[in-house]
C-alpha cells in the first residue's frame, strides 16, 4: 500500500503522540500508590503501545521507516 506524503506525516504525527501518552501513563503508574490505579494505567499505557505498533505497521507497509520511541 503506498501512503501519500501527507498520510505518512499524519501517521508520525499519530505515533509521536502514542509514545507521548505511553510515557505519561507509565510515570502516572509509577507514581500510582492504590494497585487499582497503578494496574489502570499500565493496561492503558498497553493499549497504547498496541496502537503505537498498528501505526508503525502501517508506515513500514507504505514504505516508510517509523520515527523510534523517545
Amino acid at each position: 500500500m503506498e501512503l501519500t506524503n501527507k498520510e505518512r506525516i499524519l501517521l508520525e504525527d499519530q505515533l509521536k503522540s502514542e509514545y507521548i501518552c505511553i510515557n505519561k501513563y507509565k510515570a502516572y503508574s509509577a507514581q500510582s500508590v492504590d494497585p487499582e490505579i497503578k494496574y489502570l494505567f499500565d493496561l492503558v499505557a498497553k493499549q497504547e503501545e498496541q496502537h503505537a505498533n498498528t501505526i508503525k505497521l502501517l508506515l513500514q507497509q507504505g514504505g516508510f521507516s517509523p520515527p523510534k520511541q523517545q
